[in-house]
């Protein structure tokens, strides 16, 4: 029974990291769009437009930062994999 919950747990992280990479990937992507049509930093800009630049730089970062984080998951749920592999084949033999 604790397996059930435990499969169904990584099947909910599956899911949700699944989400959070397309999410990360669109905003990466809408950034470069907005990017490309910013005035570029030597003309004076309007406080709307200071706004927008620091919203989009925001949203990169944290964009970024995600993408990092699932990364790292990723990882450690590589190794845990393998860990519980070695364990199972150790207990097998």
């Amino acid at each position: 029974m604790n397996a059930v919950a435990v499969h169904g747990e990584s099947a909910m992280t599956v899911k949700n990291a699944a989400a959070d990479v397309l999410a990360a990937v669109s905003v990466m992507s809408h950034a470069r769009n907005a990017c490309a049509r910013l005035n570029p930093l030597s003309e004076p800009m309007t406080l709307h437009q200071l706004q927008q630049r620091a919203d989009m730089i925001d949203k990169v970062i944290r964009a970024r930062s995600k993408l990092q984080h699932l990364r790292n998951r990723a990882a450690a749920l590589e190794d845990a994999l393998a860990r519980f592999k070695a364990r199972r084949e150790a207990k097998c033999a």
